[in-house]
């Protein structure tokens, strides 16, 4: 006779047993906490550029303020160049406006550390080894990437405008139509077109520092062939024009420059200065005169403002103002708003 009591024990363990995943149920789990991840990480990494696009929109708002500050004291705003007491005449090693108002962004330790390094702004590139390893954080916009050379730190996002014009050798000095002015100051009285119609300062991007690789966005192509107006002081400067001249920069990169924002310690193009001649975030390359492959900038160019915000990019108005203005922005309104004293009519944003 059988006990009772193994029914009793096999009927317990039996219900004892917990049921485990099936394999099917494990990867359900695994493929919904993949299209959870997928939807989060999007939303997550625009808020980071919403943050960092904050940040960028806030420095730039500062430079604003410390040129006013600077206008206040020196009742102009400097030149976008300031030519060395020796080494000749314009050229690569002249002096930015970003030095002159570096106190005025309490940076005045580095700015009397330069003052004294180049015997006040005489020595040719007396300000290059001061500023090299020396960051400025409201020189940085950090939603674009660093210069890619290890302790190079003094590198520069945020570039002043030269106006609706090729800048650098431009003559006469009448066609230098923008708040900043090569190797002499303007002065708010100037800005006949209105503080708030008149763009002060912008953004731009790093380049790579490699002459082997073309990055259209970042490099500057040399050997600019140009025969239109140099300034829209003459007359306009059409989208036909341009055009045809980023077209013709695009096609033969062969010499480029990729030294775009990779220091603030000088006084020309692709480091610390631009222009409105293209529109935000051209989609051409930047491209200037020189065939020279020593020039980085050192030449009437189109310089166009860039950045890695989504659909535009950051730039002062004259009012200490900021505005995205949008790569879509209608050519001839983004020239009125370059120039400071051309009379045009801007439609309101």
């Amino acid at each position: 006779m059988v006990d009772p009591s193994i029914f009793w024990f096999y009927k317990m363990k039996k219900h004892s047993l917990k049921r485990g995943f099936t394999l099917v149920e494990l990867l359900v789990v695994i493929a919904i906490i993949g299209v959870l991840v997928g939807l989060l990480l999007p939303a997550v990494q625009a808020a980071r550029e919403a943050a960092r696009r904050m940040q960028c929109s806030n420095n730039l708002k500062q430079l604003g303020l410390a040129l006013h500050n600077y206008h206040d004291t020196h009742l102009t705003f400097p030149g976008y160049t300031q030519v060395p007491g020796v080494g000749g005449g314009i050229g690569m090693y002249s002096y930015p406006a970003q030095l002159k108002f570096l106190p005025f962004i309490e940076q005045s330790p580095l700015y009397d550390q330069i003052r004294t390094n180049s015997r006040e702004f005489y020595l040719n590139a007396g300000a290059d080894s001061t500023t090299q390893g020396v960051q400025v954080p409201g020189f940085v916009c950090p939603s674009d990437m660093p210069y890619p050379i290890v302790g190079r730190l003094g590198y520069n996002n945020y570039v002043v405008s030269a106006g609706s014009n090729l800048g650098w050798d431009l003559t006469p000095l009448t066609r230098h139509n923008g708040v900043f002015q090569p190797q002499m100051g303007t002065n708010m009285s100037a800005i006949t077109d209105g503080t708030s119609n008149t763009i002060m300062v912008a953004e731009q991007l790093t380049g790579d520092n490699d002459d082997s690789s073309y990055r259209r966005e970042t490099d500057n192509v040399r050997g600019l062939s140009w025969s239109g107006n140099e300034s829209t002081q003459q007359g306009p400067i059409t989208q036909a024009q341009l055009e045809a001249a980023g077209a013709a920069c695009d096609a033969n990169p062969s010499s480029h420059s990729s030294v775009s924002g990779s220091r603030y310690s000088r006084g020309i193009f692709t480091y610390t200065v631009f222009n409105t001649v293209a529109t935000p975030n051209w989609r051409y390359p930047g491209c200037y005169k020189s065939t020279s492959t020593g020039a980085h900038g050192s030449s009437a160019g189109i310089y166009p403002a860039r950045s890695r915000h989504n659909g535009g990019v950051n730039h002062t108005l004259a009012d200490g103002s900021v505005r995205m203005i949008t790569d879509t922005t209608d050519l001839q309104v983004y020239h009125a708003m370059g120039s400071r004293n051309g009379n045009e009519t801007i439609p309101s944003p």
